[in-house]
């Protein structure tokens, strides 16, 4: 048997040891944060309700736009009791430069794929047998933009990270539109 005095390892998470981030930084994502909430939650509000409050489609939205709000709420509550102990870092301290430019990246690549969607839509119905199938703009954009977003993330062969992309954007496709009956983004 072996003894395990302090040689144990234990799991901190990911950022263990990274600390806060400065009040200022938790300010600016705090109020940023509220005013994404607000917003969301007027717009929930202004969706129709066919029947009753539990039908409406805004209620879900509601709700964690609500939850997220109280969550900035907890930030913003945290970021000024450390100014108020005489924290007082550098708004960019402990940034990393090469992880803020991957983060910016994402963000690039999804407003891309989201832009993508909205403009290059198209619908073609195939059949296969009794298989009926509509092939939109959501495969080939998800499995580009999917393919992307991997290959920023991690440098492993493209042949799996186009594997990936192509195999679970036809799944998801397959799923939701033949057993939810969902129509996809990106047809008209």
């Amino acid at each position: 048997m072996s003894d395990s005095t302090q040689s144990d390892v234990k799991f901190e998470g990911e950022e263990a040891g990274t600390g806060y981030a400065s009040p200022a930084l938790d300010m600016i994502a705090s109020i940023a944060l509220i005013l994404l909430s607000v917003v969301v939650m007027i717009g929930s509000l202004a969706l129709p309700v066919p029947a009753d409050l539990l039908t409406a489609p805004g209620l879900l939205p509601f709700i964690v736009a609500a939850s997220l709000l109280l969550m900035a709420l907890g930030l913003g509550a945290s970021a000024i009791g450390r100014w108020r102990q005489g924290v007082r870092l550098p708004i960019l301290w402990g940034r990393d430069l090469g992880t803020d430019l991957r983060s910016i990246g994402l963000a690039v690549a999804i407003a891309v794929y989201i832009a993508a969607l909205q403009f290059l839509a198209f619908r073609t119905v195939f059949t296969i047998g009794d298989f009926r199938h509509a092939l939109t703009a959501f495969e080939p954009v998800t499995i580009l933009a999917l393919a992307a977003i991997m290959r920023m993330s991690w440098n492993g062969p493209l042949w799996i990270i186009c594997t990936v992309s192509v195999f679970w954007t036809f799944l998801l496709s397959l799923v939701f539109q033949h057993l939810f009956n969902i129509p996809l983004p990106g047809s008209f």
